[in-house]
C-alpha cells in the first residue's frame, strides 16, 4: 500500500503562489522569523524536512525547511507586515503523520526577529481501493480534496489498486480517482477529524472504487423529501444480470447528503437494480428495486415489479 508522501496548501498559499516569491528586501527594510514545530501543548516536535512558507499580505515572501530539532528560519521577509506561516509538504511520520498546520498573525517589522511555535496534531487517515475492468486499477492518480479548506493531497494506488492518505486535516473529502490526467468518474466522499485532543486521529476504510474513463451505469437515488437522507448513506446498490446471475455491488457514499451516486462499469446485458437501504432509528433497512411506478422511474418494494436496465459494454 504506498502512502501520500506530501500535503498540499491552503487555498491563500495557492493564491499567493500564483503571485510569485517577493524578492527579499534590504536588511534595514526586513525581518526574520524563527519557527519551532511543537505539540498544541507546547512540546517541541523534532521533525526535520517539514517545508514551510511564509505568506505576507498578498505574496509568498520566504521559504524555509526544518532542521533536525523541527526549527526553521525565514530571513528577509519585507517589513513592515503581517505575516502567516503555513507548512507545505508533511513528510511522513512513523505510522501516522501530522496534518497541516500555521501560525497566523505574526507581526514583522524592519531589523526585528520573531520567534514563534507551528503547532501539529496528528492526522486522519484514509484508505481504500480502485478497481477497473480487469481487476484491480494500479498507478491512479488519487486525490483527496477538502472541500471545508480547499487543501489537497495527492498518492497513487499500488498494484493491488490499493490507496492511503494519511496525515488529512479536519474536514469534508472529495476522493477522486484520475487517469492520463483527465478526470474519471470514481467520486467518493468521507468527512474525517484529525487528533483532538485525546480524542485520536479519524481512521477511514472506504469500499472499493470503480474507477475508469467511462461508465455504463450509473445509478442515482434521494429521498422523496429531497432533504438529506439517512436511509441512503452507506447505502448498498448491487446489480443482477437477468440471464448469467453474475452481480455487481458498491455503496453510496457515507456522508449525509440529499442525493447518493454509485457508477458501474460492467459486461453488457439486462441488469436489475436493488437498493439496501441503511436501518436508522425510525425506519428499519429495507430493499428496494428499480422500476417504473405510475411510469415513472423510481424504485418500488416488490422484486416483481423491478424493470431490467439494459446495459451496453463501453456504451
Amino acid at each position: 500500500m504506498r502512502r501520500i508522501m506530501g500535503t498540499g496548501l491552503a487555498a491563500v498559499l495557492a493564491a499567493a503562489a500564483l503571485v510569485g516569491v517577493a524578492t527579499p528586501a534590504a536588511a534595514a527594510g526586513s525581518g526574520s522569523i524563527s519557527v519551532q514545530l511543537t505539540t498544541p501543548d507546547g512540546a517541541p516536535i523534532r521533525l526535520p524536512d517539514v517545508e514551510l512558507a511564509a505568506i505576507g499580505t498578498d505574496v509568498v515572501v520566504g521559504n524555509a525547511t526544518t532542521d533536525a530539532d523541527g526549527t526553521a528560519t525565514f530571513t528577509g521577509i519585507p517589513a513592515p507586515d503581517t505575516v502567516t506561516v503555513t507548512t507545505r509538504v508533511v513528510p511522513p511520520h512513523g505510522a501516522s503523520t501530522y496534518a497541516p498546520g500555521l501560525r497566523s498573525g505574526i507581526a514583522v517589522s524592519g531589523g526585528s526577529s520573531v520567534a514563534v511555535t507551528v503547532p501539529l496534531v496528528l492526522g486522519a487517515t484514509v484508505r481504500g481501493a480502485v478497481v477497473g475492468p480487469a481487476g484491480p486499477s494500479a498507478g491512479r492518480l488519487m486525490y483527496a480534496w477538502n472541500e471545508d479548506t480547499s487543501q489537497v493531497f495527492r498518492t497513487t494506488s499500488d498494484r493491488a489498486g490499493q490507496y492511503e492518505f494519511v496525515g488529512l486535516s479536519t474536514g469534508l473529502y472529495r476522493i477522486e480517482a484520475y487517469a492520463n490526467g483527465l478526470a474519471s468518474p470514481a467520486v467518493w466522499k468521507t468527512r474525517v477529524y484529525q487528533q483532538r485532543g485525546t480524542v485520536p486521529a479519524s481512521q477511514v476504510t472506504l469500499s472499493r472504487h470503480y474507477a475508469h474513463d467511462d461508465y455504463d451505469l450509473t445509478v442515482d437515488a434521494h429521498a422523496a423529501s429531497l432533504r438529506p437522507s439517512a436511509e441512503l448513506s452507506g447505502a448498498t446498490v448491487t446489480v443482477t444480470e437477468t440471464t448469467s446471475a453474475a452481480s455487481f455491488s458498491t455503496r453510496f457514499s457515507g456522508v449525509l447528503d440529499d442525493e447518493q451516486t454509485a457508477q458501474f462499469q460492467i459486461p453488457s446485458g439486462q441488469y436489475v437494480v436493488a437498493l439496501r437501504t441503511v436501518a436508522t432509528s425510525s425506519a428499519p433497512a429495507r430493499v428496494l428495486w428499480l422500476g417504473r411506478p405510475g411510469g415513472v422511474v423510481g424504485y418500488v418494494a416488490d422484486r416483481a415489479q423491478a424493470v431490467p436496465v439494459r446495459v451496453v459494454f463501453g456504451g
